[in-house]
């Protein structure tokens, strides 16, 4: 693998090569959208794009990322290696699901993104792989079993609407959630569509030494029944000001507050989980071999760095330099594999706690 000769740069040139290659493909689509095809013409030639790719130069990968990170890596790494990823894009648990359906068949290599938590529930659906680079690797965010890899880092962090509250009155714990001046105040995403809605609950309960049918129906309460449909709908929420705090990603309050939005951030003060997202090799895998190589790339060096520098991610690797820009968090001793263990039966209770409240 060519490495990039400055540094400073590489995010750059990792990103300029992307928009190469996006140019190039566009122009080739614009070429052949002239031609006057019909549907089943643009079907037969997709087919024939697909199978003329020899087997051994193709990879399909099902992932739960957002195209803005995934397009950019999944792009570079075709260039690098000449493998051709067919991508497969849903949320979390869907991708899952439809992995689990097509196990049979082998109808996927690659699982990629979700975070850890999510692996170990349904870990049999993957097969061990020990990436050539896990020696430089955060031995804390391996699996014991190495049936997936982390891939970045991602603090649980707290926003709030820096014209409603002030600095010295945001919450600084997590027990300060539960003050009443933020009753029904709290942006919260529904558990059953936000895999990071559950990572919050899960770190609460360790936390905190609670369990799920003790504070679930607590901090349902302290929400006043107030449940957003998606997570993304967290910080445009308290920008607006119709809530006032909220939970969310350190990397998704980054890209927010970089953009221009006008919110604030806090890292707990009594501590933070900070699981990885990750990826996995699939049982019967087609070219196990190749998701092999996916897996080396995105835990390389230049990777590793650009996730840092574009997308506000956390590094795994220890031997990549943390930005300044970064604050300092305080992680708790997480259990991964007990909140693995613990997801399903704490999504029944927030279902029932829900419906009853809909009633």
């Amino acid at each position: 693998m060519a490495h990039l000769k400055a540094e400073k740069t590489k995010g750059k040139n990792f990103s300029k090569r992307i928009t190469s290659f996006l140019l190039a493909a566009f122009c080739f689509m614009i070429v052949i959208s002239g031609c006057g095809k019909d549907a089943r013409g643009t079907e037969i030639e997709q087919l024939s794009k697909k199978y003329s790719v020899p087997k051994e130069k193709q990879l399909v990968i099902c992932t739960s990322h957002k195209e803005e990170v995934y397009l950019p890596i999944i792009r570079e790494f075709e260039v690098r290696t000449g493998i051709w990823v067919e991508i497969r894009t849903g949320g979390t648990a869907e991708m899952m699901d439809k992995i689990e359906s097509g196990l049979e068949k082998g109808e996927c290599d690659i699982m990629f993104g979700g975070g850890a938590e999510s692996y170990e529930a349904r870990k049999e659906l993957f097969v061990p792989y020990s990436s050539s680079e896990n020696e430089k690797l955060n031995q804390a965010y391996l699996s014991q079993e190495n049936l997936w890899t982390p891939f970045t880092e991602l603090p649980i962090v707290f926003v709030y609407n820096p014209k409603l509250v002030s600095v010295t009155d945001a919450p600084k714990s997590w027990h300060d959630l539960f003050l009443r001046k933020w009753k029904g105040l709290i942006a919260f995403a529904d558990m059953e569509v936000s895999g990071t809605s559950y990572t919050i609950i899960s770190t609460m309960e360790q936390l905190f030494d609670e369990g799920a049918e003790s504070l679930i129906p607590r901090f349902y309460e302290q929400l006043n029944g107030n449940i957003l449909s998606s997570s993304g709908d967290i910080l445009p929420s308290v920008e607006s000001g119709k809530y006032l705090v909220g939970i969310t990603l350190e990397e998704t309050a980054k890209k927010y507050i970089e953009s221009g939005h006008d919110i604030a951030m806090i890292y707990p003060s009594d501590g933070t989980c900070a699981i990885p997202d990750a990826c996995a090799i699939v049982k019967n895998a087609p070219h196990s071999y190749n998701a092999g190589k996916f897996i080396d790339f995105i835990v390389s060096l230049d990777t590793q760095k650009f996730a840092m520098e574009e997308f506000h991610r956390r590094p795994v690797r220890t031997d990549v330099e943390l930005l300044s820009e970064y604050g300092r968090i305080d992680l708790m001793d997480f259990d991964i594999k007990k909140s693995a263990a613990e997801e399903k039966k704490a999504i029944g209770i927030w279902r029932e706690v829900t419906k009853k409240e809909g009633n």
